[in-house]
């Protein structure tokens, strides 16, 4: 699979070509005050805190499926696959056209790791007529299944580790009353 792409078996394509994206305004939640009660809609935003908490608010959820949320004036990125509200307007949502794998694009871009210093919108100027080499969608589903099941990994080597560190200071207080 990787040694199909590395010797040329793909195409290339503008980000453009391959992504559609939409504005998040129908989206936007109107108030900031948020719940902590993971029952009710998630708000997000894409920088490192992602989930800013939750909303009762039950209209203009966004409920598509699938898409990546792209800070524009950042560059961070996430990707999801439950109904949410987003808090900036400065968020671009995008989603796959035809034969394309959405999290083989969301990796691609983490593996570009893009970022900004700057305070300005790039995803029109600078990313969308980004070329990105695609290889066939099967080769697109088995990378971002490998990935995927490498990121399940790693989320059950973090819990036990955190586990590992609960333990050792449990032992270390009742070890030294």
């Amino acid at each position: 699979m990787f040694t199909q792409i590395i010797k040329g078996g793909y195409e290339r394509f503008t980000v453009e070509e391959i992504l559609n994206y939409e504005q998040p305004t129908k989206y936007i939640v109107s108030s900031t005050d948020y719940s902590s009660d993971n029952s009710l809609i998630p708000v997000l935003t894409a920088n490192k805190a992602f989930l800013l908490g939750y909303t009762n608010e039950d209209w203009g959820i966004y409920d598509k499926g699938k898409c990546i949320v792209l800070d524009d004036f950042t560059m961070d990125l996430k990707y999801v696959d439950f109904p949410f509200k987003i808090k900036s307007s400065a968020i671009k949502l995008l989603t796959s056209k035809k034969n394309i794998d959405l999290k083989f694009v969301f990796e691609y871009f983490s593996f570009l790791n893009m970022s900004s210093n700057e305070h300005k919108r790039h995803y029109i100027s600078e990313i969308q007529p980004m070329f990105l080499n695609v290889p066939s969608e099967k080769i697109q589903k088995n990378i971002s299944n490998f990935l995927s099941k490498l990121d399940e990994k790693i989320n059950l080597e973090n819990e036990l580790l955190t586990q590992y560190e609960n333990q050792k200071k449990y032992l270390l207080q009742n070890l030294f009353v």
